[in-house]
């Protein structure tokens, strides 16, 4: 008897609340991270709701960043699921170095430029710069697609890591390629959004929906924050 085909995984990418670092905007990493504001919760409180109502996208898996605002995120939305969460290290987001924990300004004074506006080099020492950051989030997702044929998992992240993911699948797209991160041609995902995608056993990934927020209609509007 032949071993059936894997069917195709499909991957769903929730970005956290709103956090205390994204309505203080300074440098956030996962010793630094504040966790989520209370309008964060609002978010991931509206997030879990919309998912929990359609019965189509009940994970069968529920992954998260160990940081303080995802893990937060995560444990709302999973609320209605029943099942636990697990925590991975390196779905975290892009790491900042030296600099985390300084405010925007005080970033800005200190490097002489704007944060995430540098892809080739780390955003300070002992960062990762895009290209580093971007091969751990595409070994990550690669390692959960690979164990996730014929289910869904829900994975409870950060705006560096789905955009990343955006550009380096795209038909034509390297998440090595400095110079492509570097344009990257998206707006950073909001707050709460659901990012779906259909990964396929040949390795294609196929997106299905891109920051999809209409859950936050009545609980929160405005442009998507950076992503930090």
């Amino acid at each position: 008897m032949t071993n059936p085909e894997p069917q195709p995984a499909r991957i769903v990418l929730i970005r956290h609340g709103q956090s205390a670092s994204n309505e203080g905007g300074w440098l956030s990493g996962q010793d630094t991270c504040g966790g989520l504001t209370d309008l964060g919760v609002a978010q991931a409180e509206a997030a879990r709701d919309r998912l929990a109502a359609d019965p189509a996208m009940r994970p069968d898996r529920i992954l998260v960043s160990t940081m303080r605002r995802a893990v937060h995120t995560a444990e709302i939305v999973a609320g209605p699921m029943g099942m636990g969460v697990e925590q991975h290290a390196d779905l975290i987001e892009r790491t900042s170095g030296e600099a985390e924990g300084l405010t925007i300004p005080e970033y800005m004074e200190k490097y002489g430029k704007a944060p995430w506006t540098d892809w080739e080099n780390p955003l300070s020492p002992g960062g990762e710069s895009g290209g580093e950051f971007s091969a751990r989030v595409t070994t990550a997702l690669d390692r959960v697609a690979s164990e996730s044929w014929g289910q869904t998992t829900w994975v409870v992240c950060h705006g560096g890591v789905i955009m990343a993911t955006a550009v380096g699948r795209w038909p034509g797209g390297d998440s090595s390629d400095v110079k492509s991160l570097a344009n990257i041609p998206l707006a950073s995902p909001q707050n709460s959004s659901i990012n779906e995608w259909v990964v396929e056993p040949s390795g294609a990934w196929k997106m299905v929906r891109f920051n999809d927020h209409s859950h936050l209609v009545g609980v929160s509007a405005g442009e998507a924050p950076a992503s930090i």
